[in-house]
């Protein structure tokens, strides 16, 4: 009975023959010498096996072994079925337990492989990372090798397919530039793959200098000029080309060598250190400078001089080697302020009030504005006012105050906050988006000079958040905002002082330094005096202090961290846009860009995604249901960036991150 055979060729005896192609890898993967590219991998072995249903796929990996006979180290090796694109990981599940019959074709495989990443700074390194784990264990793997702290916060996405077809100078079919530095062979010590782990001191020096130099040591670039249309339509295809970070490069279609972006995804950036994050500080930079001179974020004439005056320092101080230059001989206490600063306005939470604070009078701002509430068939401008912030609540009525005069009330919980400055002009104004019934209320307020102008900023951003200006964080964030406008906090500006002996520095190219629309604004010789004014006012900073104050500014922006889908509503007779931010989400008109309602976090209460039809559902407080699908990019891409920003904004300083539930708000297509 054991040589009976079906018509189809089975053995009566239940077993069937499965076909299995094994790949034995290159030279690095199997330990050869560091720093030399490993050998062209061999063809695959083709192997015909007899096995039963079942067998457990760690039985069929040992069988795989003997058959083959050949003595190396095998245990990076797993078993990958083609036909269903998913690894068999689990050595004990049954081969019937998991649907392999005879029809199946394996390939036993080198987990670990050869990948191609491209830093903000536009270096190219080459690693050797898991093909087999979820994404965001390959990331976290690149991130110990890099020394990068909270690889949460970064993911990959692939090239824009204008540089796949032949950007950058190059003809599509042409090979890509080579890698920088290859650090194939650098594996992590056993024991030291784990989800998030703390960086390690695995780079080279000399690369680890490359990456940390201004523009990773590369010379100057001018923005390429963005293509025509609307630019937030054009922003909502950006999210399209992320990766899911629940599922392996190989079930991605990620090929050996390919070259992928390693970019900040979640702009939740916590407990940056530059002794510890020097690294994760200069690609964060170089990202946020791309973004605004591709005009990927939008920013006032003014904001856009102080960036480019930063990225003049940092540039020429960076190279010229004056004292301070590598971070070394800083002032402490501007240095603490900085970051204190930064803390503040990237997310972190303030100490709790004791409760004696909390029995004193809570203070508030009275003084004089201008205010102005754009209405239909009015010609009304900006009218004197007396204006009370008070918590979150701002009032405002006649001035000078009569007394016991009613005071018109808004209150700013939730509320749009974005500045309207030139300082040149003198011209201090904040707009305010205020949630209500029918849609978003517009109020506009123009203060008189800069201090005036940070203290109302600064008091409505708190109230935004839910805070009054009893809050510890109310000084660090009106200095912040004169530090975004380039003056001290006595409100004059500074005098950099001169490096005795120092050679003079080259002028400022704006070519390489402002977005190009603003180059298409104004000319050369008007921009370069304006860009020295602002680093007049700037003062003297080491790159450090610098780049610090240049990621403040970029998180002082609205449209900072939002991340636009190209939606339709249900019932909807035409898209929209929504933005998806790290505290809110914003529902938006695609042809004017402006907010036609606004939400908080504290008001989703839950999200379902209905993978077959690709519909997203988000319940808001007051009993509001949206049901919509995402046109530009896939519906995961929206949920990633939903739970992702959702678990991240809840992070302390010092508390380990709970992968699990990162896992389920990010993931959700797969059980855990």
């Amino acid at each position: 009975m054991a040589g009976l055979k079906t018509a189809s060729g089975e053995a009566i005896d239940g077993s069937f023959e499965l076909q299995v192609e094994v790949e034995e890898g290159d030279a690095v993967g199997q330990g050869g010498p560091p720093g030399t590219p490993g050998s062209p991998p061999a063809a695959p072995r083709a192997l015909a096996l007899r096995v039963t249903g079942d067998l457990h796929v760690g039985g069929l990996m040992l069988l795989i072994v003997e058959t083959v006979g050949v003595q190396r180290d095998w245990s990076d090796h797993a078993l990958w079925w083609a036909q269903r694109r998913q690894w068999l990981l689990r050595p004990g599940r049954t081969l019937d337990a998991l649907g392999v019959g005879g029809d199946a074709r394996l390939r036993f495989t080198p987990q670990h492989r050869p990948l191609r990443l491209r830093l903000p700074n536009r270096r190219r390194l080459r690693l050797r990372l898991s093909f087999a784990q979820p994404l965001a264990h390959g990331v976290a793997q690149a991130c110990r090798l890099l020394g990068i702290r909270h690889p949460e916060e970064l993911s990959l996405l692939r090239p824009p397919e204008e540089e796949e077809e032949g950007g950058e100078g190059r003809k599509g079919s042409a090979p890509p530039p080579p890698a920088d530095f290859d650090l194939s062979h650098l594996r992590l010590p056993p024991g030291e793959e784990g989800p998030w782990p703390e960086p390690l001191p695995h780079l080279p020096p000399a690369c680890y200098r490359m990456l940390v130099a201004p523009r990773g040591g590369l010379g100057p670039v001018a923005p390429p000029r963005p293509p025509r249309g609307n630019p937030l339509l054009r922003r909502t295809r950006l999210h399209a080309r992320w990766l899911d970070s629940s599922r392996s490069l190989l079930e991605q279609d990620v090929a050996d060598d390919e070259e992928l972006l390693l970019r900040f995804k979640y702009h939740c950036f916590l407990d940056l250190d530059p002794q510890r994050d020097a690294l994760r500080l200069a690609l964060l930079y170089e990202q946020a400078r791309w973004a605004l001179l591709s005009e990927e974020i939008d920013c006032t004439e003014e904001e856009m001089m102080l960036f480019a005056a930063l990225q003049y320092h940092i540039d020429e101080v960076g190279d010229s080697g004056e004292p301070g230059g590598a971070g070394g001989g800083d002032d402490l206490d501007d240095l603490d302020a900085a970051l204190s600063n930064l803390e503040v306005k990237l997310g972190g939470e303030a100490e709790p009030p004791s409760p004696l604070e909390e029995l004193t009078t809570v203070p508030e701002l009275a003084e004089e504005l201008e205010i102005y509430r754009p209405r239909r068939l009015t010609l009304r401008g900006f009218r004197p006012t007396w204006a009370v912030l008070k918590e979150t609540t701002l009032s405002y009525g006649r001035s000078p105050p009569a007394p016991g005069e009613p005071l018109q009330q808004l209150n700013l919980r939730g509320c749009e906050v974005t500045p309207d400055v030139d300082v040149g002009a003198q011209k201090f104004c904040i707009k305010l988006l205020v949630a209500a019934p029918e849609g978003m209320s517009e109020i506009q307020l123009r203060c008189r000079d800069a201090p005036q102008y940070a203290r109302w900023v600064a008091g409505c951003r708190l109230a935004s958040r839910g805070r009054s200006l009893a809050d510890a964080s109310f000084g660090a964030e009106a200095r912040g905002v004169l530090g975004v406008l380039g003056l001290q906090p006595g409100g004059g500006p500074s005098q950099p002082p001169a490096a005795p002996g120092a050679p003079p520095r080259p002028p400022p190219d704006p070519r390489v330094l402002l977005a190009p629309r603003f180059q298409r604004k104004l000319k050369a010789k008007q921009l370069v005096p304006r860009i020295l004014e602002v680093l007049h006012r700037v003062g003297a900073l080491s790159p450090a202090q610098a780049r610090l104050r240049f990621l403040e500014a970029w998180r002082a922006l609205p449209d900072f961290g939002l991340a636009y889908f190209l939606v339709r509503f249900k019932g909807g007779r035409r898209d929209e846009v929504l933005g998806v931010g790290p505290s809110r989400l914003l529902r938006l008109d695609p042809g004017t860009g402006s907010v036609t309602r606004a939400w908080r976090y504290s008001a989703l209460r839950q999200w379902n995604v209905n993978w077959d039809t690709q519909q997203v559902t988000l319940e808001l407080e007051g009993e509001v249901t949206l049901a919509l699908w995402v046109l530009s990019a896939p519906c995961r891409a929206l949920h990633e960036f939903l739970g992702g920003y959702l678990c991240l904004g809840g992070r302390q300083p010092g508390r380990p991150l709970d992968l699990r539930l990162f896992q389920k708000l990010t993931g959700g297509q797969e059980p855990l």
